[in-house]
């Protein structure tokens, strides 16, 4: 339990420090994505009143319910699909579409793609992590992404 604490600790600062030395506006607003509390997720408040770690974090934003996946417990994953999806469908419908990326040079392609973010679809992207990333992460990335390529596609459907 304690290398699981030590492991998100030091995910979670890693974003912290990446957010502190942003050096364009598409990166901070990236981060200010990655870190924006989504205060109106509601779905297994009463669940996450049962564990401190998670009821301090609120689970209200990307880097939460990912880092919180890490728990592997299977509730808690539920509550975390339900809330990730949910963030996506809110960041599509504000016009903030958000795919997050994660290997070798992530970071760098974020920055190269967030150049040009009036393209058609205004993606902006979110290195998670580079090269060997936890299952845990790879989850929540693909578990968001699904729901925003999923919300992209329709719009061009005209659904």
């Amino acid at each position: 339990m304690k290398s699981r604490l030590y492991l998100l600790l030091t995910v979670f600062f890693m974003f912290k420090a990446i957010g502190q030395n942003a050096d364009s506006l598409k990166v901070d607003i990236s981060y200010k994505l990655f870190s924006k509390c989504f205060k109106n997720l509601n779905y297994g408040s009463e669940v996450i009143e049962n564990y401190p770690a998670l009821k301090k974090s609120g689970l209200c934003s990307i880097q939460d319910c990912i880092l919180s996946l890490a728990f592997n417990e299977e509730i808690i994953n539920e509550i975390v699909e339900v809330r990730l999806i949910g963030i996506a469908t809110q960041l599509f419908r504000q016009g903030n579409p958000v795919i997050l990326i994660s290997g070798m040079d992530s970071y760098a392609t974020a920055l190269e793609e967030n150049q040009n973010t009036e393209d058609d679809n205004k993606i902006i992207y979110i290195s998670v992590g580079e090269c060997v990333i936890p299952n845990y992460i790879f989850k929540g990335q693909e578990i968001f992404n699904k729901q925003t390529l999923s919300l992209i596609e329709k719009k061009k459907n005209g659904l």
